[in-house]
């Protein structure tokens, strides 16, 4: 069998077949077969967690070889009757298949989660991190009700801390690095998250020779590389916390191309404080106000609007969730699936149309937003902003 890496199928004919698909299902369910589906996933995803926790799929030969169901609960030491029925399940969604002998095998679904380290740390991030948040989720209003501060979300319940969620990663090393190794995978195999997407996104060959582009909260430096790259005549500045920045000065010492190397510099800032590039052609917010309420938000948009001179953008790649019903569903659940994530994590959301005005509005000096626009294939889009007096 092929690995996923090794299918053709265009990602926009992928999306086009599965949001039909969705379309078709609304259209014939009724409550009766809503419940059964319903039982259904909450089974397959409990044994999606028991083949995690119990590290199942590593266990197992990468196709065409199979093993059988005797073997695999022996090298897993877990009871071959649970291990045939759990794997069973899963096959109902998909993932593994069985041989006409009966082993089991990996297939092109389950195969990357055995071999490919990022969709390995992705799994275990959503079951070990992402769903416990939304199993807090009743706790959380029960003991905070409407509170919009970053210290009381279902994330507090879950790590039973009074720190919100970046100031208990630094105060636990591991659980920092962690999270860091994580969106760096997120960074190279969730397709409609890729930096690459940002190229569509702006008209970045309009800008000058030598023109400054800020990524304030630029973490590894991922997005800069993609930019410098992309367009020789811009110069990159990189700024974050100290553990990202250390990570993006190992990203570029392994970068080959000297030029890319040399147009970017690196630099820990703090985005609350105020901002030490004034006057850049473009200060980058890529996914970073998702993660915070419209107060600390309206904190990191202010300094960028004081250090903004006349023709400079502010650019804020974010989620922009469609009015209900108004786009693919297939696409909403994935955005309103972060934007819960949000709220549970940082009392923050992914927000609408009408909260980017709102938002950007409240600024001072005023802002303006002047463009929207969504990259094919992207979850994210691009808010192009300037200073209101050029709008």
């Amino acid at each position: 069998m092929a690995a996923p890496e090794d299918q053709k199928v265009p990602v926009h004919i992928r999306d086009s077949v599965l949001e039909h698909a969705t379309r078709t299902k609304h259209a014939v369910h009724d409550a009766s077969s809503f419940m059964a589906e319903l039982q259904v996933q909450q089974a397959q995803y409990a044994c999606l967690h028991w083949v995690v926790h119990f590290e199942i799929l590593k266990q197992m030969p990468q196709p065409p070889a199979s093993i059988s169901y005797e073997n695999l609960a022996s090298k897993a030491h877990v009871p071959l009757v649970t291990l045939r029925s759990v794997l069973r399940m899963l096959m109902t969604k998909g993932l593994l298949c069985e041989t006409t002998d009966g082993r089991v095998s990996h297939n092109t679904i389950s195969a990357p989660f055995a071999k490919n380290t990022h969709f390995e740390v992705w799994l275990r991030h959503v079951v070990n991190h992402t769903v416990p948040l939304f199993g807090a989720m009743i706790g959380a209003t029960d003991k905070y009700g409407d509170s919009k501060k970053i210290n009381e979300t279902a994330f507090n319940v879950v790590a039973d801390t009074e720190l919100s969620f970046f100031e208990h990663l630094k105060a636990r090393p591991e659980l920092e690095h962690e999270f860091d190794k994580y969106m760096k995978s997120q960074a190279e195999i969730n397709t409609g998250i890729r930096a690459e997407h940002l190229l569509q996104g702006f008209a970045w060959s309009a800008l000058p020779a030598g023109a400054l582009v800020v990524d304030v909260g630029g973490g590894s430096g991922a997005t800069a590389m993609v930019l410098a790259r992309a367009h020789a005549g811009l110069r990159l500045v990189v700024q974050d916390q100290a553990v990202p920045i250390a990570n993006a000065r190992a990203a570029l010492a392994a970068e080959s191309n000297a030029d890319v190397v040399a147009r970017i510099k690196l630099a820990e800032h703090d985005f609350f404080a105020p901002q030490p590039e004034p006057g850049a052609a473009v200060y980058l917010l890529r996914t970073i106000l998702h993660d915070w309420p419209d107060a600390e938000a309206l904190r990191i948009l202010t300094p960028l609007a004081r250090a903004l001179a006349p023709g400079g953008r502010i650019l804020i790649m974010d989620m922009v969730v469609p009015a209900p019903g108004t786009g693919a569903r297939t696409l909403e659940a994935a955005l309103r699936q972060k934007d819960l994530a949000m709220m549970l994590t940082f009392n923050a959301k992914e927000r609408e149309t009408d909260d980017w005005y709102r938002l950007v509005a409240q600024v001072d000096p005023p802002l303006a937003i002047r463009a929207i626009q969504r990259p094919e294939g992207c979850q994210h889009s691009v808010v192009e902003i300037s200073l209101a007096s050029e709008a």
